[in-house]
């Protein structure tokens, strides 16, 4: 009898390991792409970042931040409005390289970094972070 049950764990547990390895698999297929964190130097952040209909962000070496049109979401993800104004903006932990920035004008989650050194990317998530919606800008060159 014992055999005969670890043989039926260990089944179960297989099915369940390549079902997570499909999911994951079209994930990556669906978008191209999986998010490679990355951190930036503040140095690296001034300039504009941009991402379309998610809005653009311009920041200056004085820690100085002009959002215009930066996409605003509700918990389930649906865009429901855009904000822009002016702020500031600053590092996580604000060291020689970080993950994360945040801004101080237009609510939400901070962002990340990722993409690769030569074509640095942030996102942050857009709406409930489980439910894996992002919205992502890369640095105009």
């Amino acid at each position: 009898m014992r055999d005969e049950r670890g043989r039926v764990v260990a089944v179960g547990l297989r099915g369940v390991v390549s079902a997570v390895a499909i999911v994951v698999a079209v994930s990556v297929f669906a978008t191209g792409c999986m998010w490679q964190q990355q951190r930036l130097a503040r140095a690296d952040i001034p300039g504009t970042w941009t991402g379309g209909e998610a809005g653009t962000l311009r920041f200056e070496d004085d820690g100085t931040v002009v959002v215009t049109n930066l996409a605003e979401y509700d918990r389930d993800g649906d865009k429901v409005s855009e904000c822009s104004g002016t702020g500031e903006w600053g590092l996580y932990p604000d060291d020689e390289a970080a993950k994360r920035l945040s801004i101080s004008v237009c609510d939400g989650n901070p962002w990340e970094f990722g993409g690769s050194k030569a074509h640095p990317k942030m996102r942050r998530s857009g709406g409930n972070p489980d439910h894996g919606n992002f919205q992502t800008l890369s640095r105009e060159e």
